[in-house]
């Protein structure tokens, strides 16, 4: 008998740690009542507070050290993305941008108040010190939302580490194929400014044609092959809050769920995307942070 009820206990144990996360469900209902395409209801956010703190106190009891590396990545993007909402509802209404949200001495991306796994976080943790760091992928760059009208676009269901290679793939994909993210205009290639702050992760500036040209639809691809002049430029970025529609347009809007099994070509490494080198991953990627406007 105590052999049996140990037996049910570590098959409990196994049976647990293959779910996914309880915070997800209660995160993907509250994605799914306030985000529509590219706009953040925050009007609606602020009369449905309750459930945002009971989301983001499941999400924070979350060990990120006990899940299966994507389920660990999925998390951080998670917790990215639904922090920076609760910082702008500290402030809302009342700000136009999140950069409106900081303090006198610290951007908004340098307060520390992240709550996950027991352990507190700025943004600017997360983003740099832990994603980039320990888990480079370029492609993460189109999950992460600032709350900002220029920002990759936040989706309405949550990244989820069983399905994470394919949500990267296909929100890289079509970030880059809406004009807001790359477009050919005037014989040059322009960028959304995120090629610029973040330059190395891309495999610098004379590699980005390479990059969108991997994920460039046929359109797209096409006007990339006919440009002389490859190296590109970049954007000015719009700060203003993610409540109302920005740039973005048809490529994103309405594709919020993931298109499990989009392939692509592999990074120029020859490594395939989404496998981080191994070992603790420490130096592995630039973790630089860039100086926002």
């Amino acid at each position: 008998m105590v052999l049996l009820a140990i037996l049910l206990l570590l098959f409990a144990g196994f049976a647990k740690a293959a779910q996914s996360p309880d915070y997800l469900d209660q995160y993907g209902d509250f994605l799914a009542a306030h985000v529509r395409g590219s706009v953040v209801n925050y009007a609606g956010i602020k009369a449905d507070m309750a459930r945002l703190d009971v989301t983001l106190a499941l999400m924070a009891a979350e060990n990120p050290e006990a899940l299966a590396r994507p389920d660990r990545v999925a998390l951080y993007i998670n917790a990215y993305n639904l922090w920076t909402i609760r910082l702008i509802m500290d402030h809302w209404p009342g700000i136009s941008s999140i950069k409106e949200a900081g303090g006198f001495l610290a951007s908004p991306w340098k307060r520390s108040f992240v709550r996950l796994g027991g352990q507190t976080f700025s943004l600017d943790d997360i983003e740099h010190g832990i994603l980039r760091r320990q888990y480079p992928d370029p492609r993460l760059h189109f999950v992460l939302n600032c709350a900002s009208k220029s920002c990759p676009p936040l989706l309405s269901v949550p990244y989820r580490g069983e399905v994470l290679d394919a949500m990267l793939e296909e929100r890289t994909r079509a970030c880059l194929n809406d004009p807001a993210g790359a477009r050919v205009d005037g014989g040059r290639l322009r960028l959304i400014r995120i090629f610029d702050w973040y330059a190395e992760d891309f495999g610098g500036r004379d590699r980005q044609w390479e990059f969108v040209r991997r994920f460039a639809g046929p359109a797209l691809g096409a006007a990339l092959d006919a440009l002389a002049e490859r190296r590109p430029v970049y954007d000015d970025y719009d700060w203003s809050l993610n409540d109302a529609p920005g740039p973005w347009t048809s490529a994103l809007i309405g594709a919020d769920a993931p298109l499990v099994g989009v392939g692509g070509d592999g990074p120029p490494s020859g490594e395939p995307l989404g496998q981080p080198p191994q070992g603790d991953g420490t130096g592995s990627a630039p973790a630089a942070m860039p100086e926002r406007p």
